[in-house]
């Protein structure tokens, strides 16, 4: 596992530890373990509904067989898939979120759980899924690694099948970008020691950017075939992003 990687799953394992549902959906009245465990899934069915929604408005019909959530968590994600698709795999690099996944998962003969702590998900075969979903994980993930995952989505995706997923593509405000330049100044250690005086944890949720220019040569360069780009909110109120929805 590269060793970018191995901080971030310090960091998720960290979070998982300690506040694993407000990880996963920072709402900032839900911090300090405030979340309900049915008032968080009750945010991923109404994702899910809303993106099967989307997928209709977009005159797209593709098969309901197998599903992959990337970045699973807890199975927020991964649970509502289930009442649309056959199979469904939920992907995580936190051993610890995926405990609760397991210990949450309504569905076990449908709903599989795998940790991957690699850059690539050479665990599956090529034109393994119909539909991959990913939402506010790219952003925590350097951008070289997003494009690689971007890469593996496209060649384990069926033919004929939908990739959704979000990026954050802009800092806005002068403020937010004056904080995003402290971050590259200040050594990791000093920034590790702050945050676990005001926020009781070693782990650090890192945002990264991606420009939509280098995204979307990316994706065409590699077989994708981009169907729609939305404006995403995921991140305010500090960044810009978009929802990509690609086939290939």
């Amino acid at each position: 596992m590269p060793e970018s990687l191995k901080k971030v799953q310090k960091n998720w394992d960290e979070f998982a530890k300690k506040d694993p549902l407000w990880a996963i959906l920072p709402i900032p009245e839900k911090k300090d373990n405030r979340w309900k465990i049915e008032e968080l899934f009750a945010t991923g069915r109404n994702e899910i509904k809303a993106i099967m929604n989307y997928i209709q408005g977009l005159d797209i019909n593709i098969k309901k067989d197998k599903a992959l959530d990337f970045g699973c968590g807890v199975g927020r994600l991964t649970q509502a898939l289930c009442e649309y698709f056959n199979e469904c795999i939920g992907v995580d690099i936190s051993s610890y979120m995926l405990q609760l996944a397991n210990r949450y998962n309504k569905y076990p003969q449908r709903c599989k759980y795998i940790l991957n702590c690699e850059s690539d998900l050479k665990i599956f075969p090529d034109e393994t899924f119909d539909f991959i979903y990913s939402n506010i994980v790219f952003q925590h993930l350097e951008p070289r690694f997003t494009l690689g995952y971007i890469k593996e989505f496209i060649r384990v995706l069926k033919t004929g099948g939908l990739i959704i997923f979000q990026v954050t593509t802009r800092i806005i405000g002068f403020e937010n970008k004056f904080r995003r330049a402290l971050n590259y100044l200040i050594p990791q250690g000093i920034r590790r020691v702050y945050k676990k005086i005001r926020y009781k944890t070693w782990a650090i949720k890192d945002m990264y950017c991606i420009d939509p220019k280098i995204l979307n040569e990316f994706i065409k360069s590699h077989g994708g075939e981009i169907i729609d780009i939305v404006e995403d909110s995921s991140s305010l109120p500090r960044y810009e992003g978009k929802r990509y929805c690609i086939t290939r």
